[in-house]
């Protein structure tokens, strides 16, 4: 696979190489001497096939695992995925994540009216980590859906607005300190909207993803 669209150069056997998706990429230029560079090239050359970089191997180690890349290499290995396999795997990891949230949601917001206040909001950040996948889920798939303006594209835009709105619901009844108007946002606004949301993935996001994935996998 030719991911630039450069002639072959000659180079000798102590220049640094890369590869991606286990073809070796050739430069008409010299090579880029740091990392961070070949990513961006990479990035960039692979996103307008619709792909995106999910492993950037330098000498032996995961650079985006680690979360830096080294100043200098001898070998980068990159590995890529379609952006609709990247995103269909996004959406199951996170919809297994999410699998039981409903029940703690549920049992959370009938605890709230019988329970000090201050214990409510001592817990805060544990309510928040627990609705804080989906709010993940909806944002990172934003761009899939701007770019590739699936079938689905007007129902989950409309969840996505339900979901902003009832989040800031919630953190206004946290700032207003109200148990009662806090039980109403999750009962009649969070709530609703997470079961709407779940059953557009289950019933449309998902199947529309793996007949992609596995058309092209075929």
């Amino acid at each position: 696979m030719t991911l630039y669209k450069y002639q072959s150069i000659r180079r000798n056997r102590t220049m640094p190489t890369v590869w991606a998706d286990e073809e070796e990429v050739t430069f008409t230029d010299d090579i880029p001497v740091d990392p961070s560079s070949v990513y961006e090239l990479l990035m960039g050359a692979l996103s307008e096939q619709g792909r995106a970089v999910v492993r950037f191997i330098v000498d032996g180690e995961d650079s985006l695992e680690k979360g830096s890349f080294p100043e200098k290499y001898e070998k980068i290995e990159a590995f890529s995925l379609s952006h609709d396999e990247l995103t269909f795997r996004l959406v199951i990891e996170a919809m297994n994540h999410l699998s039981s949230t409903h029940t703690h949601l549920a049992a959370y917001s009938q605890n709230i009216l019988s329970v000090a206040w201050s214990e409510v909001f001592k817990r805060m950040d544990e309510f928040i980590q627990k609705i804080q996948p989906f709010a993940d889920l909806i944002d990172n798939l934003v761009p899939y859906v701007s770019t590739y303006d699936p079938p689905w594209k007007e129902a989950f835009e409309a969840i996505s607005k339900e979901q902003s709105d009832t989040l800031g619901g919630i953190l206004r009844a946290f700032e207003h300190g109200s148990p009662a108007m806090l039980s109403n946002e999750l009962s009649d606004g969070f709530m609703p909207v997470f079961n709407k949301s779940r059953k557009l993935f289950e019933t449309e996001i998902i199947p529309f993803l793996k007949v992609k994935v596995d058309s092209k996998a075929s």
